[in-house]
């Protein structure tokens, strides 16, 4: 009983007009699902993705137009990293950063992939790694970027802690599995869960992150279904981990988790998926509410910005 990779990435903006324009304009990435914070109706939930809105493929958005800039620190997830298909799609990307004005760092190798870190405008801090062998997802392409140079999905997550042997403790509750060893000098570690990666880097200092718009309020790990779920659930609970048990997102069904130094890390169910209530075609075009929502539908869209 294994989670399967990383489902998304969920963080935070204030400007959801250049969010959007950078996400699907700037990285190619496909607007599937225009949608709420189910916990607070008032803000705007956009999941972007590749074209079937594939699980492991997509970063969503919580728009709070009142948030503060985030100041980076330890115990948080600081930086989300995509895949590209060749160092040909890495050198295009850096070219049309170039061209776009968008921040970026050079080529490095990082745990055996060649990568490169930049930053959205409200410097969410992300990057891009090469990846030839993943073949899961079906890219999203535009007037500007082929498909063979476009993004394909999330390879990796990186969190930053104090303690770099509790964080592993969750992880590998969960399947993942460290590689190479992990010695009392260690300050970084790999954990792979499924195809796709956790970084975990360790800086012992008191500066601890204070969430806002530019940080990440949490990721989520795949599981195959709802049965898969509560097992892992029962799992969890059997540890003490504190969680919220299920709750029913509609598109997916998620427990969230309190993981050391306070990261939240949510399990995900890989169905029903976007297309449960929009056609593939179309997806993202309209707002989409759960059931739940429905008739609070004219309330709530008088509180949204037009996206287009």
């Amino acid at each position: 009983m294994t989670v399967k990779g990383i489902h998304h990435v969920s963080s935070i903006t204030k400007e959801i007009l250049d969010n959007h324009d950078f996400y699907t304009n700037v990285l190619g990435l496909r607007l599937v699902k225009k949608t709420v914070n189910q916990d607070d109706t008032g803000m705007y939930h956009l999941f972007y993705a590749d074209y079937k809105g594939t699980p492991g493929t997509d970063i969503t958005f919580f728009e709070i137009f009142n948030a503060p800039k985030f100041q980076p620190g330890t115990n948080s997830i600081s930086r989300t990293i995509f895949r590209v298909p060749s160092m040909e799609a890495l050198e295009f990307f850096r070219n049309r950063f170039d061209e776009k004005g968008v921040y970026h760092e050079g080529f490095v190798e990082r745990f055996g992939r060649t990568s490169m870190i930049f930053e959205d405008h409200e410097k969410q801090r992300l990057g891009l790694m090469v990846d030839r062998e993943y073949n899961d997802s079906e890219p999203n392409s535009t007037d500007e970027i082929p498909k063979e140079y476009a993004i394909t999905s999330i390879g990796a997550v990186e969190i930053t802690v104090q303690y770099l042997k509790a964080a592993l403790q969750l992880l590998e509750l969960l399947g993942g599995e460290v590689q190479g060893d992990i010695t009392d000098d260690s300050t970084e570690a790999e954990v792979k869960v499924g195809q796709d990666s956790v970084y975990i880097v360790e800086q012992r200092n008191s500066q601890i992150e204070k969430e806002g718009y530019g940080s990440v309020h949490h990721f989520s790990l795949r599981v195959e279904d709802e049965e898969a779920l509560r097992n892992m659930l029962a799992k969890l609970n059997e540890e003490k981990w504190p969680n919220s048990g299920v709750i029913d997102r509609y598109y997916f069904k998620a427990v969230y988790i309190q993981s050391a130094g306070g990261i939240t890390i949510e399990l995900s169910t890989d169905g029903p998926g976007f297309d449960v209530d929009e056609p593939l075609e179309s997806l993202g075009e309209h707002l989409a509410l759960p059931p739940k929502l429905e008739d609070q539908r004219d309330f709530i869209e008088t509180y949204l910005t037009p996206l287009s």
